[in-house]
This record gives C-alpha cells, structure tokens and sequence, in this order.
C-alpha cells in the first residue's frame, strides 16, 4: 500500500510539489494574523488614498444584488517592481470590486515587510487608473517557486441598478486536499471547490451559484482532466462556469472564485446575540486529522507501530482517512438551505426568536472559530461538547505533534448560534439532510468574550495559543 503512496509522492514532486513537505488543503493559505493583516495595515493608508476600499476580515465579499447580475473580468499580473498591470485596461473595465488570489513564493511569505513589497507595485498601478475599488476578499497562498508568484484578480461590475437581495462572493484556492491519492481524482477538485463554496453556504446563500475556476497543472492532459471535474461538481450543485482565463504560471493549482445570490440577510446579526441561544453544530470538527495522521505514517513507520499499539491498524486509518476525503470533497449545499429557511427576508427585520443570528464554518482554525464568534457578539458562550469526528486518531494527532489542533478541517462544519425557540428544529431539519447536527453549548451572557469548555478539549488541541483563548472546566483530560 505505502508503495503506491510514495509512488505517487514521485509524481507529485515531478508536477513541482512535494506533498510530504506541504500540509493539506487550507494549510497552504499565508498567514493571516503574522503576515497578511499587517502588510495590509502598512499598505493600507496610502492604498486609500489612491481610491481602493480594503473591506475589513470577512469571510466573503457581501454586496447588494442588481437588477441584471454581475460581470466577472479575471486579470493575472506579475507580483513586484516587474508587475504587468495595465492602468488603461481597468479604466476600460471600470471594476467596482475584485476578489485577489496572491500566489507567493515561500521566502517572502513569512514578514509582512516583504508581502507588502511585493504587492505595493500592484495596487499603485492598477491607482493610476482612478477607478475607486472594493478589495471585498483576498485569499494568498504560498508557492515553492519564486517563478511561479503571480496576483489574480476577479474584477467584478454590477449592471443595472439595486434591487433586493444580497450577492456573496469569495475565493479559495489550494494545492491539494489528499497528497496519497491522485491529482487527477475526482474528490480533489470537488474538495477544493466545497471548501470555496463554504463560505457561501455557511451564510445560507445557495442559488444561481457560479464557478470561475482557477485550475492549472504543468500537464495539459491532467489540467483537462481538472476542468472535467469542476464541470462534474458544477452539475451536481446546479452552478454554472464562467469563462475566464487560467494561470499560465505555476505547477498545481485547484480552487475557483464562486458567487452566488441570496434574497435573504445574511446571519451576521451579531449584536442580536443574547443569552439563552443555542449553539449548533452540524456535524463533529477534524476532518484533517486522519489524513495528517496517514501522510505522517508515510513518512515515519514508527507511527503505525505506535497506532497499533492504541489498537488502530492500517487498514482503519485508511479508512477513516478515505472517509475524511468524502466528507471534505461533498458540499455543504443541503446546510445552506437549512440556514436559509431561518434567516430573515431581504425586506424583513430580524426576529429574535425565529431568525439565526450568526455562523460560522470550522475550517484551519478548528474551534477556535467558536472564540471568533464570542469575540463578534461580545458573547459568554459555554460548550457542553467539542464534537471530533476521529476521536482516537484526533488525540494522537494532537498529543503526537503531528496536527496540534484536531479539530482543524477544510470544508469543515457549521457552527449556528441561534434562538432556543428553533434550536431543535434546526437540528431536526439538519439531520434530515444528512447532517450529524447536535446542540453543543449555550450563550450565557454578554460582555468580554469568554467560551467555557471540557477539559477533554486539552485532548484534540495541544496549541497553547488556541487553548489558552478558552476557560477549561470539568473533566481529568
């Protein structure tokens, strides 16, 4: 078995990635606290002033529906001093907002001084054009080729004037999801893209759902075969693809910028937030845990040895890291329509005992994204439970160093803070769709944000930085 793995480890490496020295899925993203938020700080103030708008930390771009769509028009320009942008283009074009993918290379992906340097030059050219922009949302990744760094931008321009309803907007883009299974798999482009459509489906948006890829491979045939599968996702979940131009730099690439319209508010009412809420999930956390756990069994024989001794074999790790790909690879769609049903019409206010007040989804972060939310709502949150899909695996990930938090996923869970009154018909409307949804904790006040955990939570999360953002009770863990 290991022998077709590391098979396949050689023909990743000969595509220009090396898969055993690249975590999966979201982990390839620069980070955002250490490196993007303050190159952007440093940016910012003269960014401004040349007209663009650098929306703050969301998840997806949120802007008003128009009466005939939007257009998508994708420019690729060189990062530096170097960068190819024309001022004159986008004077034609006329952009109203952009979603912006940064491809960097990995030396200049670590200090917020050299990211700036980088995409200063951009921004300041495509000013010349004298065109105000909304920088909506920005994804960024890291490359292990300095030739490779490119700047995509999804330039997007509304037609027709305002009507009701919300369009969402958002970009993911990876490397791979499971580095032990083929490029070409299916299950690899279906992950990347559930896991764009993620920060879609989590605000309950789901209908006339668009793709505009961002596919590359160093093989025409293997990159064929990528966009065969994004049209095979693409009708499964009624989207349709939009035509736009593809990188021509760089070796493996999945992932796509997405919309998609809604003609309900979104659930970012956070200042509705109050005690007595139930917190939701709609499924147990970790889907990245196995699949760590098996790369690391490549690597290192020793960890089988030390599984088996916990009484997991081989044969249960792959498994259960078989089923993580699954999950992380079927889209969240059937959550979104749950969602929708209880969030408020465009036109209507907010009711405190019919309407969701937020969600988010559990993706890098884990749980963490619980203590985001308590931040957003000034909330105390209490759990009763942190679901793990893998438990055992999860514990030894965390307690081996192999993934310090466990509950880390990609095209993770829901989390739905929403009112007691339709807590368990949210639930009930979940797992008829397929979810494993359960109430794991409360909201018990409000104030400086606080969420109150099991002990057992030490169990799946070893990173200090997370653990100490929660109060442990309970438990011998």
């Amino acid at each position: 078995m290991f022998e077709e793995v590391l098979e396949r480890v050689e023909y990743y490496k000969k595509l220009g990635v090396n898969p055993l020295s690249l975590a999966t899925g979201c982990a390839v993203k620069v980070d955002l606290e250490r490196v993007v938020y303050p190159a952007l700080r440093k940016l910012r103030p003269k960014l401004e002033k040349l007209g663009f708008v650098i929306a703050p930390r969301e998840d997806a771009d949120i802007f008003p529906r128009t009466e005939d769509g939007v257009e998508v028009h994708r420019r690729i320009y060189a990062l530096g001093e170097n960068t190819d942008v024309d001022p004159d283009d986008i004077k034609r074009l006329r952009p109203e907002r952009a979603i912006v993918v940064i491809q960097v290379y990995q030396r200049y992906a670590h200090k917020p001084e050299d990211f700036a340097r980088l995409l200063g030059p951009v921004y300041e050219r495509l000013a010349e054009a004298g065109i105000p922009i909304h920088l909506g949302k920005g994804h960024s990744i890291i490359t292990p080729f300095e030739e490779d760094q490119f700047a995509l931008f999804d330039f997007i321009k509304t037609r027709g004037g305002k009507t009701e309803g919300y369009v969402v907007a958002n970009n993911d883009t990876m490397h791979i999801i499971d580095p032990t299974e083929e490029p070409g798999d299916y299950r690899q482009v279906a992950g990347a893209l559930s896991n764009t459509f993620n920060d879609l489906f989590v605000l309950g948006v789901h209908e006339n759902l668009r793709i505009a890829p961002v596919i590359n491979a160093p093989i025409q045939e293997l990159k064929e075969k990528m966009m065969a599968n994004v049209k095979k996702f693409a009708s499964e979940i009624g989207a349709r693809i939009l035509d736009v131009p593809q990188p021509v730099k760089g070796r493996l690439l999945a992932g796509a910028t997405v919309l998609g319209e809604t003609l309900k508010k979104p659930p970012t009412f956070y200042d509705k937030v109050k005690p007595g809420m139930k917190v939701i999930a709609t499924r147990p956390f970790g889907e990245l845990a196995p699949i760590n756990v098996y790369v690391a069994s490549v690597i290192d024989p020793s960890v089988v040895d030390e599984l088996e001794e916990a009484g997991i074999t081989l044969d249960e790790l792959e498994r259960l890291k078989d089923d993580a790909v699954t999950r992380i690879s079927t889209p969240n769609i059937g959550a979104a329509r749950v969602i929708s049903k209880y969030l408020p019409d465009a036109w209507e206010d907010y009711n405190p005992s019919e309407h969701i007040a937020a969600t988010t989804d559990v993706t890098g972060p884990g749980v963490y994204v619980i203590y985001e939310l308590a931040q957003l709502a000034s909330a105390k949150i209490r759990l009763y439970e942190v679901p793990v899909l893998y438990p055992e695996i999860a514990e030894y990930a965390a307690q081996s160093f192999i993934l310090t938090n466990a509950t880390a996923g990609t095209n993770g869970a829901f989390v739905i803070i929403a009112p007691d009154e339709v807590s368990t018909d949210i639930v009930k409307d979940l797992k008829a769709e397929g979810y494993d949804a359960r109430i794991i904790g409360e909201v018990v006040g409000k104030g400086s944000p606080e969420v109150e955990a099991p002990n057992d939570l030490k169990k799946y999360v070893t990173d200090q930085v997370v653990l100490s953002k929660f109060k442990l009770t309970g438990g011998n863990a």
